[in-house]
């Protein structure tokens, strides 16, 4: 009964992700950092769904919210070079977001309750998300799919910059606001050393 609590609790974080990022897209809502800079919110919703939902609210948002975005933008897949480098993309999400599942439950949910090692512990960990694992596998699968792709590892690093700060920052204060009870992943059971009050 346990295990299906989890199980579908980790659906929902998913579907609730995968929403708010089709939503986000369809409204092509951005977050302004100044000048001609901003980004997205997908990947604020993809972090936190990684972290609190896991693997299975990992596989759950990247295929709804691919999914979503094929069905409601079908006429931009005309060809099967598109094809190849939506699922490229979706690779190194997917790659991507498990390092933070990892991260997360390894490394910061034992320190979930000490804020002062747990915040700098998940901007690092937002930083591994982007520099560790989806800009460098996205560089390389959009180079093997797409011959035109001629951005390295180095000028992507410093495009997405900005992208990574505010994602960091903007994730980092939703911690904040969250007590601490509401920051463990709830894909798995509660442990004894962290209570769940």
């Amino acid at each position: 009964m346990k295990a299906n609590k989890t199980v579908g609790m980790s659906i929902m974080i998913g579907v609730a992700s995968s929403i708010l990022i089709l939503l986000a897209s369809t409204a092509q809502f951005v977050i302004p950092l100044g000048g001609d800079t901003f980004i997205g919110v997908g990947e604020i919703f993809t972090t936190l769904s990684a972290a609190l939902g896991g693997p299975i609210a990992v596989i759950v948002t990247l295929l709804v919210a691919y999914g979503g975005n094929i069905i409601l933008n079908i006429d931009l897949f005309t060809d099967i070079q598109t094809v190849y480098i939506t699922l490229a993309d979706a690779a190194a999400h997917l790659f991507a977001m498990l390092v933070v599942v990892l991260c997360y439950y390894k490394l910061l949910y034992p320190r979930v309750r000490k804020t002062g090692a747990f915040l700098p512990g998940w901007f690092l960990t937002v930083g591994a998300y982007y520099y560790l694992a989806l800009l460098p596998l996205a560089v390389a699968l959009q180079s093997l799919v797409n011959p035109g792709f001629t951005s390295t590892y180095p000028s992507f690093a410093m495009d997405f910059f900005p992208e990574f700060l505010g994602t960091a920052t903007i994730t980092t204060l939703i911690w904040i606001a969250l007590p601490a009870r509401y920051r463990r992943p709830r894909w798995i059971e509660p442990k004894q050393e962290i209570q769940d009050k």
